[in-house]
Parts: structure tokens; sequence; C-alpha cells
């Protein structure tokens, strides 16, 4: 039991490392001080600095997309489906905003040190999403639509909106837009839905 409290303390502190400074910028001396372990306590539980990352992106990715899936499969529609979809990765994503920063680095380098087992999760969001457009289509619902494209507009949409959170509510509170303070996800993901289902809805 104290092995696995060790090992799950020092993902926690490793995640929000990774989330605040990135894979390069984690220092593994630094991680030990903020975790109130030695060294060589992170290399006997996680062996380097790869497979720790692996770990604490695979343990905060994994659950994510158990959500989003589990709850896309409690509808039958695909308009449904798609706004379980959106509503629900938005809702766990900021739930986990160091999913959000994490993901985000990982995308502005291209996924220069995403682990496969990272990559895998993702792609299960990915592949979820296409079987729901795919069932639109065939139901005459949706109109063809390339699901990557969708899947970004999602992605680049919640997780930015999340990562500036601290950006936008550093800004005037008159400014001209009324909504750069805000920071309720649900009314985020309610646009972002409204504004995808509506492009892809083929109208009666």
């Amino acid at each position: 039991m104290a092995k696995l409290k060790t090992s799950q303390k020092i993902i926690d502190c490793a995640t929000r490392m990774f989330a605040e400074h990135g894979y390069a910028g984690t220092i593994m001396d630094e991680l030990a001080e903020q975790c109130s372990v030695n060294k060589a306590s992170i290399y006997y539980h996680h062996k380097d600095k790869a497979t720790l990352y692996d770990n604490a992106l695979t343990a905060l990715f994994t659950p994510i997309a158990n959500t989003v899936i589990e709850a896309v499969e409690t509808v039958d529609t695909p308009v449904e489906k798609l706004e379980h979809h959106i509503k629900i990765f938005a809702k766990t994503c900021a739930e986990n905003p160091y999913f959000s920063a994490i993901l985000m680095r990982e995308m502005a380098s291209g996924g220069a040190n995403m682990p496969a087992r990272a990559r895998e999760q993702m792609q299960r969001i990915l592949f979820m999403l296409n079987q729901i457009l795919q069932s639109g289509a065939s139901q005459h619902i949706f109109k063809p639509a390339d699901p990557l494209i969708i899947h970004f507009m999602i992605l680049g949409t919640i997780n930015l909106y999340i990562t500036t959170i601290p950006l936008r509510q550093s800004l005037p509170e008159n400014d001209e837009c009324n909504q750069l303070n805000n920071t309720d996800i649900e009314p985020a993901s309610e646009q972002l839905y409204k504004t995808i289902v509506d492009s892809l809805l083929i109208k009666q």
C-alpha cells in the first residue's frame, strides 16, 4: 500500500509540473523536491522521466476518454450522441485542467513527447466521433464530414477556452466583447455544439 501511495503521489505531483512547465521544463530534481521524495524513489517507481510522463498522461487521459465514451453510449440518436460527446468532453476537461494544459502543449509541439498510450486514448475519442458522424450520415441526418476536422474543432475550442481562463480573467471587466472574463464551460460547450450540429444537419 505504501508503494502504491508513493507511486501515485509522484504521478499527481508530476502531472501538475508537466502541465505547468511541459515535458522539457520539468526537472527531476525539482520534481523530487516538490513531491518530498528523493530522486531515486522516482526512478524506482517510474524507471525514468519518459516512463513517468507516459504513466502520468495515461492516468490523466484514460478516465476522460472512458467518461466521454460511456456517456455517448447512454443515448441513441446521432444528434444526441454528438451533443453528449461535445458537452461531456468539455465538462470533463474543465474538471481536469491539467489535461488541457498538457494537451495544448503537445498539440503545439506536434506531439513531440506524446506517449503512445496517451495517443491511444485520444484516438478512442476520435473513433467514437467518427462512428457518430458515419451513423448520422447513413441515416441522412448529417452531411458527410471529415471527422478529424470536427475533432480538431472540439479539441481546439474547448482546451483553448480552458487554458486561457487565467489570461482572460486578467483583462478589464469592461472589455468590448463582454465575454472574455467568462469561465463557465457549459454555455461555451452549448455554443460549440450548436455551431457544429447546425453545420452538419441536413435540412428537412
